[in-house]
């Protein structure tokens, strides 16, 4: 906005005063560049990974066959647990640069770690016991794959938020479609896995514990903290 004054110009910023100050605030705190510049520095070293994984992935995402022959290759399963742990650090920086879990840096932080402990208890707690190891993986992992494709989406709203303005309440709806999508996607190829050997009523219920009950945990106490 430009406001004509008797000796010259006054630039006033559309933005609330307290969303300019939090914005440079977050951009000049040492720690969230430490973590920024090592995201990065990861990123560029691990590149080749994602090379790999371009072509699996592309394949789970339309086949759910696909997500049990990439735990199949001890190697590629490998792999794509590394690629999803980095992804960790920009989606970290994501949450809390825009406030999705919580402003406070850690608290995002532990609100993450949490609902990957629950899921993971919930999985141990619920045993599947008439499918093989892999396809048992397939089913507990899927999240992973999906959650790289998760993180690449992210960082690309971001891109173009640098680039467009968008308002910052609208970039929370469009990261919360974009993490509801990547959900629904997992969900959906975890019971296509599932349904071929267990009855679709027991195969629902179980993703329902697996999947819907640590994301609505993520969500509540996000609105709490928020």
């Amino acid at each position: 906005m430009i406001q004509d004054f008797p000796n010259g110009r006054l630039w006033m910023s559309d933005e609330p005063l307290e969303a300019v100050v939090r914005e440079a605030s977050w951009a000049q705190d040492p720690v969230h560049s430490v973590i920024a510049l090592l995201a990065i520095v990861l990123l560029i070293i691990f590149m080749r990974d994602y090379f790999i994984l371009w072509t699996p992935i592309m394949r789970c995402m339309l086949r759910a066959k696909a997500n049990v022959e990439m735990e199949h290759s001890i190697q590629l399963a490998r792999t794509r647990n590394r690629a999803a742990l980095l992804m960790m650090l920009p989606l970290w920086l994501i949450a809390e640069r825009f406030s999705l879990l919580s402003e406070q840096m850690w608290l995002s932080l532990a609100i993450m770690l949490g609902y990957l402990v629950v899921k993971r208890l919930i999985a141990e707690l619920l045993p599947l016991r008439r499918i093989t190891a892999e396809t048992r993986l397939a089913v507990r992992r899927a999240l992973y794959t999906y959650g790289i494709v998760l993180a690449f989406a992210m960082m690309l709203t971001v891109g173009l938020w640098l680039l467009v303005g968008w308002e910052e309440a609208a970039m929370k709806w469009v990261f919360g479609i974009e993490a509801g999508v990547a959900l629904l996607l997992s969900m959906v190829r975890e019971g296509e896995i599932l349904s071929a050997t267990y009855h679709p009523l027991v195969s629902f219920l179980y993703l329902c514990a697996l999947e819907l009950i640590p994301a609505a945990g993520l969500v509540a106490v996000g609105l709490v903290v928020a």
